[in-house]
């Protein structure tokens, strides 16, 4: 036999290191294994005791429009209802629609109510937070729809703070700051009772405190505005310039000028978050305008805002306030549909949804998605639910689903239930029909290396390898 030249031997290693390295490169940045979304639901009655019932419902999930979500398959959901009120006199119907959305991912725009062919305009109510919403790579805790609590959220009752009244008046303070220097440190420090006086921060970047000795400060490039509101007990202000972040030398190369005005609350919170709205949001309130009263958005920026008191001891930034609208919360639509005596009417509900990107048990992602059928047992009566799903291309198989479902051509899914099941619908897509040994055992090493695992699995084959060319070239040394 042969030898294996030195030389050649020596190569190769090379050029499997050099593929090992690539490896790395190539999957640095591999996808996070888990991103949790919320449920979807259906409609249902405000009034318990409606004389209304649900003869037939058509449920699509269609995923064959264009998408640019990052994680999941968006669907296109079309809930399309025929319900008849069966009693002699006519009835208008308050009907409610609710789903967990962020406030600041709210559009309008997806959602499309109607009532034959007619669209109905709704009213919009927040209603809570989401627990574990900080963190995208956690399980929520509560997902489920309590209608109970869902009409609690229903209300025009303006939000009764702790902290502060909603025509209490404050002083809003505006500090006007140029520098004859490039840039400087502008600071400011002041002592307050925290259970008689808060403050609320805009345009700071650096905060200390001691009990209820505080000094915050920012940098300043030639004119910039920072601002304090205060509200009860008044505070005094002690203005300083430092040429450096670490707020220890001093300058006197700055001017700084103070108006001062008094604004009640409310009005505070309107033009505040107007202003960080249109700066971060693209308008947020103009798009949702006529869709969210303006007791809604105050008791989303005065909720918050009396939070962040509490928990801060009686001091807030503006982060604080509008961190919020960021977070996922119930969102509940609320509208009429009148209802002559003996008569049937289709209503259609159709908005957008995400699923939940699992990675942790497979190769490829699994992609859940959840439809909360309960609310619809508040209806007199409920039959025959028709199920429609057209796939993705990235993920056309349903490899499970609470309900079973029939496959037909061109990635379509279909079941029927002629009365409303016991549990609520979820179905999980897949890139494959079935899920083999081979996905499992890469899900699992996903999910104990996460985003190391293409790393892991290039260097154990780099050392099977060189192992067996070792042992080859021994062998044959023999």
């Amino acid at each position: 036999m042969k030898k294996i030249h030195r030389t050649k031997f020596n190569v190769l290693i090379v050029v499997l290191i050099c593929v090992f390295l690539f490896n790395i490169i190539v999957y640095a940045n591999s996808a996070p294994i888990y991103m949790p979304d919320y449920p979807s639901t259906g409609i249902f009655s405000v009034d318990e005791n409606t004389p209304i019932e649900v003869l037939k419902e058509n449920l699509l999930f269609d995923f064959t429009q264009e998408d640019d979500d990052t994680y999941s398959p968006k669907a296109k959901v079309i809930a399309t209802y025929e319900m008849q009120n069966s009693s002699n006199e006519d009835v208008s119907v308050q009907m409610a629609f609710p789903f967990i959305e962020k406030f600041s991912g709210f559009s309008p725009d997806e959602i499309i109510i109607t009532a034959d062919d007619e669209i109905i305009s709704y009213d919009t109510y927040l209603g809570e937070t989401i627990d574990n919403s900080s963190n995208p790579f956690q399980e929520p805790n509560n997902t489920d729809f309590n209608i109970e609590k869902i009409l609690k959220s229903i209300t025009d009752k303006k939000y009764a703070a702790n902290n502060f009244k909603e025509n209490e008046t404050g002083k809003l303070y505006r500090f006007k700051v140029s520098s004859a220097d490039d840039k400087i440190n502008f600071a400011l420090s002041f002592d307050f009772n925290h259970e008689k006086t808060k403050i609320i921060l805009n345009g700071f970047n650096r905060f200390e405190r001691n009990d209820n000795s505080i000094r915050v400060a920012s940098g300043v490039r030639e004119e910039e505005t920072r601002e304090i509101y205060v509200l009860g007990e008044d505070i005094s202000f002690d203005v300083k310039g430092y040429t450096s972040g670490n707020l220890e030398e001093e300058t006197d190369k700055f001017e700084y000028e103070i108006k001062k005005e008094e604004i009640d609350v409310e009005t505070f919170l309107k033009n505040y978050a107007a202003y960080y709205l249109n700066k971060y949001a693209e308008n947020l309130e103009e798009m949702a305008k006529g869709r969210i009263s303006e007791i809604q958005l105050y008791n989303l920026y005065a909720e918050s805002l009396d939070k962040y008191l509490d928990k801060n001891l009686g001091v807030c930034t503006e982060g604080d306030i509008m961190s919020e609208t960021w977070v996922p919360r119930i969102i509940t639509l609320v509208y009429s549909v009148n209802f002559p005596k003996n008569s049937k009417k289709e209503i259609s509900v159709s908005y957008k949804t995400n699923g939940t990107m699992d990675r942790r048990e497979t190769a490829e992602p699994q992609f859940t998605y959840d439809y909360i059928l309960n609310p619809a047992r508040n209806w007199k009566g409920f039959k025959n639910l028709n199920i429609k799903i057209i796939t993705p291309e990235e993920a056309p198989y349903i490899v499970n689903s609470s309900i079973e479902l029939n496959k037909e051509d061109n990635n379509v899914y279909t079941a029927y239930a002629e009365e409303l099941p016991e549990e609520d619908f979820s179905f999980t897509l897949y890139s494959k029909e079935k899920i083999s040994l081979s996905d499992r055992s890469e899900g699992y090493l996903n999910r104990t290396f996460g985003y190391f695992t293409p790393i892991v699995i290039g260097f154990v084959l780099l050392i099977a390898v060189i192992v067996i060319l070792v042992l080859v070239k021994t062998r044959k040394r023999k």
